[in-house]
């Protein structure tokens, strides 16, 4: 597996340690019961690819869906900030309805042109895009979104340059491994309608859910202080 397959795998192992853990609250032979129940042999199939290959290159598609779901949070956060703000150029923002490469690296780029900082950039145009940034961070997005979006460009990138190179995983087994976890995404789909509405009274439930089913991204280190050299001694 490979560091975005263990991110999507911790996730589907989130959301089956939910369901047992709230077993209770489901009628045995219910549909949200019956779909819980589909995620144990994935995750068991999981685990099997999961020992021994943990740091496996991402393939390019991984690093696609990776993007579109940094597309899909920033296009919804922008429709409320036109709701704030009428003027606010939201189409800008929208997802392209396309898994394509081509149109996805480029919405990906136009992103980041509008929300990342150039060298080229004016202190105008900067503080202009600090605003803006402070605009979609407002609605919860992470403070380092752009960040985000950016290494996952930088990844699909990187999976083109190393498209010939010999990997350790086998064809076969990436297939698989990505099979699964499409399954496991169309499970947690389904789940996460039925759990909206069966806990849309009960907040601290509902929040449970939501820290379950998101995909995690692991934390940034923490940038290091160069050390301060020791003046000459006279």
């Amino acid at each position: 597996m490979n560091d975005l397959n263990i991110l999507q795998f911790n996730r589907v192992s989130r959301v089956q340690t939910f369901g047992r853990d709230h077993a209770s609250d489901f009628a045995p032979g219910s549909k949200t019961r019956d779909l819980f129940l589909k995620l144990d042999p994935i995750v068991t199939k999981l685990e099997e690819y999961r020992v021994g290959k943990l740091r496996q290159p991402v393939g390019k598609k991984a690093c696609i869906a990776a993007l579109i779901a940094d597309f899909k949070d920033i296009a919804r956060t922008a429709r409320a900030i036109y709701l704030d703000d009428p003027s606010f150029p939201k189409s800008e923002y929208r997802t392209p309805r396309t898994r394509t490469e081509t149109p996805i690296a480029t919405h990906a780029d136009a992103l980041l042109q509008l929300l990342e900082n150039q060298e080229e950039d004016t202190p105008a145009q900067l503080a202009e895009k600090d605003a803006l940034r402070a605009k979609f961070i407002a609605y919860e997005l992470p403070g380092d979104f752009v960040e985000d979006l950016r290494s996952d460009r930088d990844a699909l990138t990187d999976c083109n340059k190393n498209k010939h190179s010999d990997l350790s995983e086998s064809v076969e087994a990436t297939a698989a491994i990505e099979e699964l976890l499409d399954q496991a995404q169309t499970v947690i789909t389904r789940l996460d309608a039925a759990i909206k509405n069966k806990y849309a009274r009960v907040p601290e439930k509902l929040a449970a859910w939501r820290t379950a089913s998101r995909t995690h991204r692991p934390s940034r280190p923490a940038k290091s202080t160069p050390p301060t050299p020791t003046p000459p001694t006279a």
